[in-house]
């Protein structure tokens, strides 16, 4: 049976210090500012106000995902790479850590059949949906998907379409 296991990277494969920042567009002072700094599980649930953006860059760091600490699921995507199972990085990072990613796995005794970045438009409200088709895409070529993701809705929409997901 052919098998893939995709996981997502922030608080399911890694834990990093990269925040989102909440910045708000513009004051009375002129330029935006930086209102507060949001971890990944933080960014989950934050509902933006009408005058606020998120800035990424802190995920576009490399070193911060290399410096990454492992969480216990790296074990698991350990395990089924020896058991000759495709796994997959599904990520709402942006393309510029691909790299990063991969070595980290690779300090982790796991290489990817494929790094999947998302995030690569800085538009956060479509990040859900496009894990969904690219699990739709992965799911085509295996007998049985297995998901991993921290965010609710990621679950969800990955449910809906068949995959077995965990919530982590």
């Amino acid at each position: 049976m052919k098998k893939a296991f995709v996981f997502d990277f922030d608080d399911t494969l890694a834990t990093t210090n990269a925040r989102v920042i909440v910045i708000v567009k513009s004051s009375r002072w002129g330029k935006g500012y930086i209102k507060r700094e949001l971890t990944p599980a933080e960014f989950n649930i934050y509902q933006l106000e009408n005058d606020e953006k998120f800035d990424f860059s802190q995920f576009r760091c490399s070193r911060l995902v290399e410096k990454g600490k492992p969480t216990a699921l790296v074990q698991l995507a350990e395990d089924v790479y020896n058991e000759d199972h495709d796994v997959y990085i599904l990520t709402a990072r942006s393309s510029d850590v691909a790299d990063a990613i991969e070595k980290f796995l690779r300090l982790n005794n796991i290489k990817a059949k494929q790094i999947i970045c998302v995030g690569d438009n800085d538009d956060s409200s479509l990040i859900a949906e496009n894990k969904r088709q690219e699990l739709i895409k992965i799911m085509k070529s295996y007998d049985k998907t297995y998901f991993y993701d921290d965010n609710e809705k990621n679950i969800e929409l990955a449910k809906e379409v068949g995959v077995k997901s965990y919530l982590v």
